[in-house]
């Protein structure tokens, strides 16, 4: 027995149902393809920042060995500089101690002359070469003298019969006596005697300042200063007046 149906209906929910299915299976697919999109996407970004990544490493790399490599030099610089230092240093003593080698070391005596008739004002140079020899001062009547010698070698011996005592008055002395002298390189050396005898004869040397400019120490009694004043017998033309050392007393013990 066989059933002949003519005419199906057709469920409209059915036939929703199917649209709606199909409509979320090709959404599905987009969606998908749209993913996958975006994964590929988001890979080659990725894989871009690595490489920008790497690339900073890389720099960042080069740069601290640049550093290093400055770092480097600039310590093989200031050892270089410390060196030079030194060697300047080195220098400039080694002028110091020979520019102090040429220093004239002047002193005075009064001695005996050939007849015996009077004690005679005697230089004598236990330094180096002395050029321009000034000694000026007073006698032991009071008149002045300023003699003037061109040179004086080393171990030479002068006699200044401008200075003398007699025997008989040997407790009167040449009062004040200034000794300037300059080395061969025109630094000024200065030798004072307060007062000078046959029994009395006290030096005060005063040398310069040298080695001023490599801050080295000032000697303790400065040529650029004097015991006492600069009378009128003692001033040279182009030299100014030396100032008197401030407290200092010649006539304390030594």
């Amino acid at each position: 027995m066989h059933v002949i149906v003519d005419n199906l209906r057709t469920d409209p929910w059915a036939v929703t149902a199917g649209i709606a299915a199909i409509v979320a299976a090709i959404v599905a697919v987009i969606t998908l393809f749209v993913a996958i999109r975006t994964l590929r996407l988001t890979a080659r970004q990725t894989g871009l920042a690595k490489e920008t990544l790497d690339a900073a490493n890389a720099e960042l790399k080069l740069a601290n060995q640049q550093l290093a490599e400055t770092a480097k030099a600039s310590r093989q610089t200031q050892e270089a500089l410390d060196l030079g230092h030194q060697q300047l240093e080195y220098m400039q003593k080694a002028d110091l101690d020979r520019a102090r080698s040429l220093a004239p070391r002047i002193t005075a005596r009064m001695e005996l002359d050939g007849s015996g008739a009077r004690y005679v004002l005697h230089l004598s140079n236990s330094g180096a070469t002395a050029s321009y020899v000034l000694v000026t001062g007073r006698d032991p009547a009071g008149n002045f003298h300023n003699p003037f010698r061109q040179k004086l070698d080393p171990g030479e011996d002068i006699m200044l019969t401008e200075f003398y005592v007699l025997p008989s008055t040997q407790e009167s002395y040449c009062q004040k006596i200034r000794i300037r002298a300059k080395d061969i390189l025109g630094n000024k050396y200065i030798t004072e005697y307060r007062s000078l005898g046959a029994s009395l004869a006290f030096p005060v040397f005063r040398e310069p300042w040298l080695g001023k400019a490599i801050a080295a120490p000032r000697p303790e009694r400065c040529s650029e200063e004097v015991s006492w004043e600069v009378e009128h017998f003692e001033r040279t033309m182009g030299e100014p007046d030396e100032p008197v050392e401030q407290g200092f007393d010649i006539e304390a013990p030594a």
